[in-house]
């Protein structure tokens, strides 16, 4: 696994900072520890994230020590550098492009692609992006000898001093006329596409090609997206795939353990209610709990309504269950409700006549 494939892994851009790395293992080990996900991927996948997580921290300190053996020669070599041209930089293209592109919960399912635009800055071709010239003039301020003479301060004779116009060089470059001296040339539009797979999750980096224009169209260049999953009107998705949904249902037909319609990122699907039960699970009906993996459930608790007020026909109804299950007249009690109904007598049968009519 080389290095870009690690900040990949761990949903990240190549060369972000320490806090952005850490904070990214944090949040993927809290989702894929196998004491809080019960998938059968979570032990391999963690593994993958604590792998990514050391080699990146390896790379690190080998740049580290590389960049201190590399500053003595770099600090020895800069003053002959100063007046040579300047290499010209990758190209801003060869660095990925960074876009973020919503997407919503429907699309998490099934999949979806996007098309991305920009405009990119190349470094300038004449001056290789230095802004100046490539060669050098003679310096106009001290004639090409890179020092000119300085009065002293109490009128006669003078010294020889540095020339400040070209540093002690003797020659001068001119701004290149091509990029008016900023070393960029003219922006180019881009427009690239990328696929976006199901079961993708908020904060995942996915990568994508790009045609530059005036490029050639042989050799696309990379871009890469961030992907915000946008808030859904119905259901709520956690890490693991697993989908939440609180349905309002008729008091009545849960009651009677009706089935209904339920809805799911998956579309309707038919669900038997069961009195005195608020919470239900549907094998299937949430997300992918990784890209290409198999879904996840669809958790749904049922909130039972009932009518504010009730008309003549409801009440009447309702009267007739609550006769039908207390032991009105001519009806039979529901057991328990019988049986405490007999404790009750019991309990007033001993009670003394005042404590009777006290109570």
């Amino acid at each position: 696994m080389n290095v870009d494939d690690c900040y990949h892994e761990l949903g990240l851009a190549p060369g972000s900072s320490d806090a952005e790395v850490k904070a990214a293992w944090r949040r993927l080990a809290a989702r894929w520890h196998p004491d809080r996900n019960a998938s059968p991927q979570a032990l391999r996948k963690i593994q993958q994230i604590n792998r990514a997580l050391d080699e990146i921290r390896r790379a690190r300190d080998e740049a580290a020590a590389e960049a201190a053996a590399a500053t003595e020669a770099s600090e020895a070599n800069e003053a002959n550098e100063a007046n040579e041209p300047d290499e010209a930089p990758d190209s801003a293209m060869d660095t990925l492009q960074e876009h973020t592109v919503a997407v919503t919960l429907d699309e998490v399912v099934a999949g979806c692609s996007r098309e991305v635009r920009g405009e990119v800055v190349d470094d300038c071709a004449e001056c290789a992006g230095s802004g100046l010239q490539a060669h050098a003039s003679s310096c106009s301020e001290c004639g090409g000898a890179g020092q000119v003479r300085q009065p002293f301060w109490f009128g006669w004779g003078a010294s020889l001093v540095e020339c400040s116009a070209c540093r002690g060089h003797g020659s001068t470059r001119q701004g290149c006329p091509a990029c008016d001296a900023t070393g960029k040339a003219a922006p180019r539009k881009y427009r690239g596409h990328v696929d976006i797979p199901a079961g993708v999750r908020d904060g995942d980096l996915l990568d994508g090609t790009a045609r530059v224009q005036g490029r050639d169209a042989r050799q696309p260049q990379r871009v890469r997206v961030r992907v915000r999953l946008e808030p859904h009107a119905l259901f709520e998705a956690e890490a693991d795939g697993t989908v939440r949904l609180e349905l309002p249902v008729d008091g009545f037909a849960w009651m009677a353990n009706r089935w209904i319609d339920v809805p799911t990122p998956h579309g309707l699907r038919q669900m038997k209610l069961l009195r005195g039960a608020a919470n239900y699970r549907i094998k299937g009906a949430g997300l992918p709990w990784q890209p290409g993996g198999a879904a996840a459930d669809c958790i749904v608790t049922v909130v039972p309504t009932f009518p504010a007020e009730f008309s003549r026909a409801q009440e009447a109804a309702v009267d007739r269950l609550v006769a039908s299950n207390s032991g009105a007249p001519g009806t039979a009690a529901h057991e328990r409700l019988a049986a405490w109904q007999r404790r009750v007598d019991r309990w007033q049968g001993q009670a003394t006549p005042r404590e009777r009519k006290r109570r």
